[in-house]
């Protein structure tokens, strides 16, 4: 046992080693003061040593090797019983030593290793006091104690129970923060400036600050010696830089020491020399010495105090008055009112609905009204402050839209163009998703496209959205409406989409392409196309003129819908109207042609025009048609633009609708019989054409018509393979596929596989399948997400939770892109034509999203504090920011 090793200490206190040539560590005296002992402790906590002597009999006496316990002849031979030794000098002793009364305040610095070695040395029952020295963690190769160190030990030494004991404190914890918070020392009071200057200065072990030599091939190292020599340098861990503590608290001038830190380890020496000998650091050397000793810092720190309270309670007044600035604001964007009058002067008497409302306000409020009265600096009045507030509550709409969206496991995208009444090209983005159970659409704002509308560029500025709100990868649908990019690029900007989301399927709106169906049978067809040109023209004949829209009410009790080309529900009711009120709509015609001095010759003459086409027969052949097809496309269209519904339903009343189409070909008899029997009863007359050929001919284009509208509906709407997986969440069929589950539709999620687990999804299906509750409770696919929701069953089937909320953010519509656009051209008229881009983006959202408004004014003062912060960031203004 430990035969190899030299003597270390005699138990007498004698020793007859040299004195060593070289100790790498600092040696400390059982008196060593507290300052000097916070510098090394590299290693104290790698081998714990515990030496304890206790009840030495007289007939066998134990001793301690290490943390050990030996008999008297099992101690190694480089321990003599009697204290005396013969080893050598040693060339190096790797760890420090330390005096048993080592203070803690000096053994802090050099903490390397501390939880690695840890020497204890508990002494008990000595009757006189000596002084004890222990050698570091490890052993010395030749001497353990150099014999300077080593100091007079007790006499009368008696080993009834001696243990010796020096304890290492753990390293201190360096602040991460530390820095900035010295930085800030100007702005705590003077209990907490005494604080940071009785913690003292962060010295910590900067491992990382290394610096190599390129062409020496070595790399320096800095060395925690460098604290000691420099009593005002201190370290950061979190940048591995020096810094100088005293400038950091008290100078004004920023440099290396102060800012980005020191880091130059060969410049080292000369930097540390150069920066002591600057005034700004022998001025705030003198002011960190001198810390304290003057009233005039208590005076100032007291003047700080009272100033702040001052500041705070003039923001906690400007606060309350900035409510009612917001007050105001979402009133007027929320009824989407515009905000400035024509003639703001101080002599007019209409200064603008929001100055308006906040004087009727003050009639309320003396404090209101003392304020606007008063303030000179921020009355809250001008057009800026207005602009602001505007934005600072689109920001805080914004940003919990981004809260929401960042909380949603898909996201859809609907996009459209308009232009506004000065025929500015703007672009509106629409992101749909689940929040909870509950679909939401969430509208972003208008963005002007004007200077090019090219695919690239669209694509572009959607990607920038999507990347804004962080839903890249979330994408799981595309949808567009009314874009100019559609009519020629709508092919490249879905494949540029695509090509980097692959799983963004592009889903029509399938209300928009219900319009394209009808205008492309139209168009196909002369004779259908001539009809609806005429239908167009003789709505325009009435609604443009005052007298004869007076006639028309006098006569018909009936106005005439406006008709639109890609607004097939008002060309729908046109043709309705028409057909019913045939008779009196030419009594109209024929009131004009018999009082030919009321009226102008343009007028007369259209109206004969008009008249004569109403008499043919053809005329009324292609509204007994037209309105047999729109009954059908009409009820799918309300449909279809009801934002609410899912897109199963909308796909089984398309398929239903192809259905009635291909059944009214079929149903052509009985159509030419009523047909036949209305020209008789109206007394409509045909060509000199043969009753059956004109038969064939109408034939031909009734089949033409039918056939057109089904090869249309069938190649805009050919997607369905690819929605199978929505009839996995078709809770009406929910015990039919409990009992046989349909795999082709699990597979047409194959584009979604990287969202879902398809082997667990198909067991969470099965087990809603064969739940009698859910069968009952749970109509459609929005009741059972709400169902799990409430019921807290989201995490029981994970997966087919995930399914339904995909279901639901397919869209089925883009028709609440279309919202945006009248909105857009109501906000810009009552905004005068002068609204600023930001400002109408802004002023769309509020009164769009009213919804979301109302619900963040629930929590009344949270939504003000946002506002307030929002508001406060735009131009930085400190009196509304507590100090």
């Amino acid at each position: 046992m430990m035969e190899n090793h030299q003597p270390l200490i005699s138990l007498n206190g004698t020793s007859n080693r040299n004195t060593p040539e070289r100790c790498p560590r600092p040696v400390y005296s059982q008196v060593h003061t507290e300052e000097n002992h916070s510098v090394l402790q590299e290693g104290q906590g790698e081998n714990l040593t515990n030496i304890k002597v206790e009840d030495i009999k007289e007939e066998e006496e134990t001793y301690v090797w290490g943390n050990k316990q030996c008999k008297e002849e099992e101690i190694p031979t480089d321990i003599s019983t009697d204290g005396a030794s013969n080893r050598n000098t040693p060339e190096r002793c790797p760890r420090p030593l330390y005096s048993q009364d080592h203070t803690e305040e000096n053994h802090t610095v050099p903490q390397e290793g501390q939880d690695e070695s840890s020497t204890n040395i508990k002494v008990e029952d000595i009757k006189e006091e000596a002084e004890m020295h222990v050698g570091g963690d490890q052993q010395c190769k030749e001497v353990e104690i150099p014999t300077a160190i080593i100091t007079d030990v007790v006499a009368d030494f008696q080993p009834a129970c001696i243990t010796l004991s020096i304890t290492f404190p753990p390293p201190a914890k360096i602040d991460n923060d530390v820095i900035a918070r010295l930085k800030s020392f100007s702005k705590l009071d003077t209990k907490g400036k005494q604080e940071v200057i009785k913690n003292g200065r962060p010295v910590p072990e900067l491992k990382g600050l290394l610096q190599k030599a390129e062409r020496k091939k070595i790399t320096r190292s800095f060395h925690v010696e460098w604290y000691q020599r420099k009593d005002w340098l201190c370290g950061c861990v979190l940048k591995n830089r020096l810094y100088c503590f005293p400038c950091l608290l008290f100078s004004t001038i920023d440099n290396v020491w102060t800012n980005t830190g020191f880091c130059d380890l060969k410049n080292l020496p000369r930097s540390l020399s150069k920066h002591e000998k600057s005034s700004v650091h022998i001025q705030s050397q003198i002011a960190l010495k001198t810390f304290g000793t003057s009233m005039l810092d208590l005076a100032l720190d007291e003047q700080r105090r009272l100033n702040i309270g001052i500041h705070n309670a003039k923001v906690k007044e400007n606060r309350e008055i900035l409510k009612y600035l917001i007050n105001a604001t979402c009133f007027l964007a929320k009824q989407e009112l515009a905000f400035r009058g024509t003639d703001q002067s101080a002599s007019s008497s209409n200064h603008g609905n929001y100055v308006e409302l906040l004087h009727l306000f003050a009639e309320k409020d003396s404090t209101l009204a003392r304020h606007l009265e008063a303030s000179t600096l921020f009355s809250g009045l001008s057009n800026k402050i207005q602009n602001d507030l505007i934005e600072a509550v689109g920001d805080v709409l914004r940003n919990d839209m981004k809260e929401e969206i960042k909380a949603a496991t898909f996201v859809a995208l609907e996009v459209d163009e308009t232009t506004d009444v000065t025929n500015k090209a703007l672009v509106s983005v629409i992101l749909r998703y689940v929040a909870k159970s509950e679909v939401r659409e969430a509208f972003l704002g208008f963005d002007d496209v004007g200077e090019d509308r090219r695919a690239p560029v669209i694509s572009d500025y959607v990607f920038g959205v999507l990347e804004k709100y962080n839903c890249v990868n979330k994408l799981v649908a595309q949808t567009y409406d009314g874009a100019s990019v559609l009519a020629s690029d709508i092919h490249r900007m879905q494949a540029r989409i695509k090509e980097k989301i692959p799983e963004a399927m592009v889903t029509h709106c399938y209300a928009h392409n219900l319009n394209l169906v009808l205008l492309q049978s139209a168009k196909c067809i002369p004779e259908c196309r001539k009809f609806f040109k005429t239908l167009e023209g003789l709505s325009a004949f009435f609604n443009k003129s005052t007298r004869r829209a007076h006639l028309l009410d006098d006569v018909v009790k009936q106005r005439l819908p406006r008709a639109g080309p890609m607004r097939w529900t008002s060309n729908a009711r046109l043709v309705q109207v028409i057909n019913t009120y045939h008779s009196d709509v030419r009594a109209a015609f024929q009131i004009m042609s018999e009082n030919p001095d009321n009226w102008d010759n343009d007028t007369l003459m259209m109206a004969a025009g008009y008249d004569h086409w109403l008499s043919q027969a053809s005329t009324c052949f292609f509204l007994m048609a037209y309105e047999g097809i729109f009954k059908e496309t009409g009820s799918l269209c309300r449909v279809l633009q009801n934002n609410i519904m899912d897109i199963g339903f909308c796909c089984t009343r398309i398929c239903a609708i192809m259905s009635a189409v291909e059944r009214q070909r079929q149903e052509f008899d009985s159509f030419y019989n009523q047909f036949e029997q209305k020209c008789i009863k109206l007394g409509l007359t045909d060509n000199a054409q043969s009753n059956q050929v004109m038969r064939d001919e109408r034939k031909i284009i009734f089949y033409n018509i039918l056939d057109n509208i089904g090869v249309q509906l069938k190649a805009r709407f050919d997607h369905f393979a690819d929605l199978g997986f929505l009839g996995l969440a078709d809770c009406t069929k929910f015990y039919e596929m409990s009992q046989h589950f349909d795999d082709a539709k699990l597979q047409s999620l194959s584009k979604y596989t990287r969202y879902f687990d398809l082997v667990r999804l198909k067991a969470d299906l099965i087990g809603l399948y064969s739940s009698q509750m859910v069968r009952n409770e749970c109509k459609s696919s929005r009741q059972l997400l709400s169902f799990l929701v409430q019921n807290d069953l989201m995490q029981t089937v994970p997966e087919a939770t995930k399914l339904l909320q995909l279901v639901l953010t397919m869209p089925a519509t883009a028709a609440s892109v279309e919202r945006p656009c009248s909105a857009l051209k109501r906000i810009k008229i009552y905004s005068r034509n002068r609204t600023d881009q930001g400002r109408l983006s802004s002023l769309a959202i509020i009164s769009i999203e009213m919804e979301r408004l109302l619900r963040l004014k629930e929590n009344i003062e949270d939504f003000y504090n946002k506002v307030t912060d929002c508001f406060v960031r735009r131009d930085g203004r400190i009196d509304f920011i507590y100090q």
